[in-house]
């Protein structure tokens, strides 16, 4: 009979044991998802972290998709420079997650825009610009990224806007 509640009693330690590193391995899990988001301005429940992962994800997907249709944009206006001479309609496109945003301008090279112009529309919008990169494509084109976030994440940057003012700077 003792060694019936000896073995009854390392199989309930074991199962502890187990249970423990289980516990402990979730919250593993759940701090390494947490660090992949956004900065959060207090401590996540794991339900909070489960919840803000899967709306992270579906903002990544939409930015993809758009990344997608902007190059897809992109080679159909090199596939009509290669053809021939053609007006070139500028193009805008601004991506919000979060409190960043990514702004690209695709442009001729006939001079009538200038970066420093958009920089300061993006300023008094209420953005702090973080990077801008500028590459000239093809042979009449320049595709201008500028990476920026809000001044105050709290109020944020009014897109509609923006694109509004960029979108008359460039016309």
């Amino acid at each position: 009979m003792d060694s019936g509640a000896a073995s009854g009693s390392s199989s309930r330690i074991n199962r502890s044991s187990l249970e423990r590193e289980r516990r402990m391995r979730f919250r593993y899990l759940y701090s390494q998802l947490s660090s992949l988001l956004p900065p959060q301005p207090r401590k996540m429940s794991n339900h909070e972290v489960l919840e803000q992962a899967t709306i992270y994800v579906n903002q990544l997907r939409k930015r993809v998709e758009e990344l997608k249709q902007l190059k897809l944009q992109a080679e159909e206006e090199c596939r009509g420079i290669r053809s021939g001479p053609s007006i070139i309609s500028p193009v805008i496109n601004i991506t919000e997650l979060d409190s960043t945003l990514e702004v690209n301008l695709i442009t001729g090279l006939d001079g009538k825009f200038k970066l420093c112009d958009a920089i300061k529309i993006l300023e008094e919008e209420g953005a702090e610009v973080v990077t801008v990169a500028a590459n000239h494509n093809a042979v009449d084109r320049i595709l201008n990224s500028i990476h920026c976030r809000a001044f105050s994440p709290r109020i944020g940057i009014a897109t509609s806007r923006l694109q509004q003012r960029l979108e008359d700077l460039i016309s």
